[in-house]
């Protein structure tokens, strides 16, 4: 009953004017809670006469006092059928012309409802008192001033040449500029934006911790390599950001040890792979902004006024969305699932994957020329469950055959073909779980291939990692 009739606002707005969208929520919401007055009440009596009168009689009896009496017992259904009523032509096949039919089975598509149209309009006046609401809030949370971003700016012109140092140095690697955008946008958040940063579970954590320090050592007898490196990392792996569920972290993805190609993640206490290398550190900042979207859309729902508490964490979301489309995405207005409709990962890639990169166990794919040891096709931007699930068994139960394919690699490897001794050597890496037969050959099978491929500060980083992979934690810094 009470759905029905907040559901019922709407729809006699349906033909008027939408001058003032934000007031029509309001009352909207004044409306609401009235309903849901008048039916606490319907309720509570309903409650009390049925046990007064209802209980004490026999099934029949007690049937026919709640069945003689629609208004009383079924006020919604009663409601309901007035509503009808009143608007018979709720269906919008019954006014179209036989020629507007005919056009909709063609095209295989339908007229709109007047109900669709009320809950669009319920939307719409929704999201417009929200902006009207946050324009309120944000006049008492301004944002940054502007020199703070003006000594962000000075401070990355200042130590960015001291820190590409550190890297090509001990990493051998080159940090795109996107990277300093990244450390950019974190030096300029003001203290609403760093807290919706906190509440999307978003914190700089691996390389980024030497930012701050260029110079900070690691532990005495650690290889700084492996600060941020949790166990199943692939060399090509580098964290720069930590996600807060279940071990979700991101990295920086260098395909041949030098340049970037994007951004990976996964969950190390969970299932799934890292997928395929994409997009930028902001960009993916943006893509968890609007997944927390899509979370706090859910928990607020429809129909109902969004509570205080709510309200002030999804605009301080929306504070920090602005931010930063200051230095990325700016030209994507989308917000929640509407921006992930919009820039899924992946469209770009064929159906039967990416034609440069050999599908792997992790998921990232492995980009080399020549023929894999194992049967393997090119990566998708998802997993192959099937072929995934096959090959983990087969490398963690039959140490026979396994012990073939690393010696068949390693041969091919040495003749001048190390595609195999790179996707095998990257399973073997995905799937240790903590058996030192397996580390071994991943590791020397990885080695092997990357020195063949000239990628040498990756069989570095392989080296330094098998040294550290029983480590209790992947914080090595000295503090």
């Amino acid at each position: 009953m009470a759905d029905g009739e907040k559901q019922s606002f709407f729809y006699e707005l349906v033909d008027e004017s939408e001058e003032d969208l934000a007031g029509e929520w309001d009352a909207y919401c004044r409306h609401a809670s009235r309903v849901d007055e008048r039916v606490s009440r319907l309720r509570s009596a309903a409650l009390a006469r049925f046990d007064r009168e209802v209980v004490p009689l026999p099934p029949a009896e007690a049937a026919a006092v709640v069945y003689g009496d629609d208004d009383f017992w079924f006020p919604g259904f009663v409601a309901e059928r007035c509503r009808g009523d009143h608007h018979p032509n709720n269906d919008p096949w019954s006014e179209l012309t036989p020629e507007e039919k005919l056009e909709h089975a063609i095209f295989g598509t339908r007229p709109v409802r007047r109900s669709d149209l009320a809950g669009e309009r319920r939307c719409a006046a929704r999201a417009a008192a929200e902006r009207r609401d946050y324009a309120v809030w944000r006049s008492a949370h301004q944002p940054p001033d502007p020199t703070v971003r003006l000594a962000a700016e000075s401070r990355v012109a200042r130590d960015r040449a001291a820190i590409e140092r550190r890297f090509a140095d001990d990493w051998g690697i080159e940090l795109a500029d996107s990277m300093f955008r990244y450390w950019l946008f974190l030096l300029s958040l003001g203290p609403v934006e760093q807290r919706a940063l906190h509440d999307a579970e978003l914190r700089p954590y691996g390389i980024m911790n030497l930012f701050d320090d260029p110079a900070c050592p690691p532990r005495e007898g650690l290889d700084v390599r492996v600060h941020g490196r949790y166990y199943r990392d692939p060399p090509e792996f580098l964290t720069f950001m930590h996600g807060g569920t279940d071990g979700l972290h991101f990295g920086l993805w260098y395909d041949d040890g030098r340049t970037c190609t994007g951004v990976a993640s996964y969950y190390n206490n969970d299932g799934g792979g890292v997928g395929l290398p994409s997009g930028t550190p902001l960009e993916t900042v943006r893509e968890r902004i609007e997944w927390r979207q899509v979370h706090l859309d859910s928990e607020a729902g429809e129909d109902e006024p969004i509570a205080a508490d709510l309200a002030e964490e999804r605009f301080r979301l929306r504070a920090l969305r602005e931010a930063l489309m200051t230095f990325e995405t700016g030209d994507r207005p989308e917000e929640g699932n509407a921006y992930h409709k919009t820039y899924r990962d992946g469209d770009e890639v064929p159906e039967d994957g990416d034609p440069i990169r050999f599908e792997t166990l992790d998921g990232g794919g492995a980009l080399a020329d020549g023929e894999s040891v194992v049967p393997r096709g090119r990566q998708r931007p998802y997993d192959d469950y099937d072929w995934c699930t096959n090959l983990h068994k087969q490398l963690t139960g039959d140490p026979g055959a396994v012990a073939s394919w690393v010696a068949e690699a390693l041969q091919r490897c040495a003749a001048g073909d190390p595609a195999g001794a790179l996707t095998l050597g990257r399973d073997l890496h995905w799937a240790s779980g903590g058996d030192a037969e397996r580390e071994r050959q991943a590791h020397e099978l990885l080695v092997a291939a990357y020195r063949a491929l000239g990628r040498h500060n990756l069989a570095g980083i392989t080296d330094a990692h098998h040294r550290h992979r029983d480590l209790p934690q992947v914080d090595v810094l000295r503090t």
